[in-house]
């Protein structure tokens, strides 16, 4: 009798939280119309489509970013100059789950307290900050389809975040040859977490990419029609180590013609203590290593990171033919952007996981349909003004969590009456850094500083931050960096990168 009045119950349960929640999905999407109508940003039965890629590791090695000579990208190029690139933008984390948590939620690390990576349950039981709010989320609850396919989320389940979801559609970071390597095998006596980092052609065929299976779900569903406008999000690996893609696009980058990354040494001899333990990373490439007979692993390395730009780049201009194709076009927002950035040798290192500008720097475009094209502006801009962007262009009442802020000012290219002095990125609790138009700051959790002139310095060779005559800038950034550091959140996994994390993680309590 217990068990089956047991089981009545949870049948009753399970049908009262499908009518409750189909009640609120419908009032929120009256709401949602109603508040589009008042704004007069769009009606609501005229809401445009929202396309939203999301690449992984990609750093500003992108043509129209300039950020190497040698980068081929003809399809995010041709993308940049359809709407407005922006050339300043910056994650708030430089590894991809905090980075991802703050896109997605519209909060800052420094609010929501995820500084590293997720795991477990954490992210998704968690109703305050990130269950249910979360952009695609937000967009479902008022009247958008949401698709989901390859990484967009990281520690979050794909099927949580989007109605309709492509498993098995991209998001992994093989295919892998087995157990070898073809290059690097990190030194696993070191005692902390390792590293995927590799380079090589493999596998023979593009058909054999996760990033491929992830293109052609997005181009069924653009080959769809759809009765509600449609949030559809494809997230590519590419360039994530491992740097594996089939060997023609290594043929692209001719080994003896390419150019490497100048890395002057004793670059880290001007950064605090705390700046260079914090940035060690142990399991990856030594620089030392890359450098044997005549750079000859870095040479391979930076060829394999530009094929792996170019493969993903080529993915991006089969979505892009497939929307132009499907008639959607007309009616739909994109968005391109980058999680975080990577440095190929760089300060000393071939990693994500730094305050520098190779780390934090990410290539993000916006196009509007029927809005200006070859747009390009050079305001500090983040990954999270992403948020309050896609929900003004879409006529989605603004969501009042959200720290961003709406780009939709920059887009039709005239002067922002007022923006942002800075941008800030957070790598580990306390620690953060600052990107205006003209400077970068970093200050630690100890209060050790550096800051960069770029204008006579882009490439952050030398830390002004003891020098007399920049006292005005530092006092300038000093009253920028946030006040508040939220505790870590209890998804943070403990896994640490080197001794100085593990000593961080411990002062903080996070443990797994």
């Amino acid at each position: 009798m217990n068990e089956r009045w047991g089981f009545t119950k949870a049948i009753a349960g399970g049908l009262r939280f499908f009518v409750v929640m189909v009640v609120k999905r419908f009032f929120l999407v009256l709401l949602g119309m109603a508040a589009a109508g008042v704004s007069g940003v769009v009606a609501a039965g005229d809401r445009p489509n929202v396309l939203f890629i999301a690449i992984d590791d990609l750093n500003d090695w992108v043509g129209c970013l300039g950020g190497h000579p040698d980068a081929m990208t003809p399809n995010m190029d041709r993308l940049a100059k359809r709407g407005t690139l922006f050339t300043n933008a910056h994650c708030q984390a430089p590894i991809c789950g905090p980075s991802r948590a703050s896109l997605l939620s519209g909060t800052y690390p420094h609010t929501n307290g995820l500084y590293a990576q997720p795991g477990g349950k954490g992210l998704v039981e968690d109703e305050e900050l990130f269950r249910g709010h979360l952009l695609p989320e937000y967009f479902a609850a008022h009247g958008y389809a949401t698709f989901g396919c390859g990484k967009i989320t990281h520690g979050y389940p794909m099927d949580v975040a989007f109605e309709t979801w492509g498993k098995g559609a991209g998001g992994s970071s093989g295919p892998k040859p087995g157990k070898e390597r073809f290059h690097y095998e990190p030194d696993y006596r070191v005692p902390y977490t390792g590293t995927q980092t590799d380079w090589g052609a493999f596998p023979e065929r593009d058909e054999e990419m996760p990033d491929h299976a992830a293109a052609n779900w997005a181009i069924e569903r653009l080959g769809e029609e759809h009765d509600e406008p449609f949030f559809l999000a494809v997230g590519f690996v590419r360039p994530h180590v491992p740097f594996y893609v089939p060997q023609k696009w290594f043929d692209l980058f001719p080994i003896d013609e390419l150019t490497l990354p100048e890395i002057p040494r004793g670059d880290l001899d001007d950064v605090p203590e705390t700046g260079v333990r914090m940035h060690e990373m142990p399991r990856y490439p030594r620089i030392e290593w890359l450098r044997e007979n005549d750079s000859e692993q870095l040479r391979k390395c930076v060829q394999a990171y530009l094929a792996c730009t170019t493969y993903v780049d080529y993915e991006v201009g089969r979505v892009l033919d497939a929307l132009d194709a499907s008639g959607y076009a007309k009616d739909t927002v994109i968005v391109l952007f980058s999680d975080h950035g990577y440095h190929l040798g760089e300060k000393e290192r071939v990693s994500k996981h730094s305050l520098w500008e190779e780390s934090t720097r990410v290539p993000m475009i916006v196009v509007v349909p029927g809005g200006k094209a070859g747009v390009v502006r050079g305001e500090p801009v983040g990954l999270i003004d992403l948020y309050p962007t896609l929900t003004e262009l879409c006529g989605l009442p603004a969501k009042e969590s959200n720290e961003g802020v709406s780009l939709v000012p920059l887009l039709d290219g005239s002067d922002a009456d007022e923006w942002r002095e800075a941008v800030v990125t957070t790598y580990a609790r306390g620690s953060h850094g600052l990107r205006s138009e003209g400077f970068r700051y970093i200050r630690y959790e100890d209060g050790a500083e550096e800051l960069y002139d770029h204008a006579r310095d882009p490439n952050e060779w030398t830390n002004l931050a003891g020098n007399p005559e920049y006292r005005k800038e530092l006092r300038r950034f000093r009253r920028l960096v946030p006040t508040k550091d939220a505790p870590y959140h209890a998804a943070s996994r403990a896994a640490s990168v080197n001794a100085w994390f593990e000593e961080h993680m411990g002062r903080n309590g996070v443990k797994d």
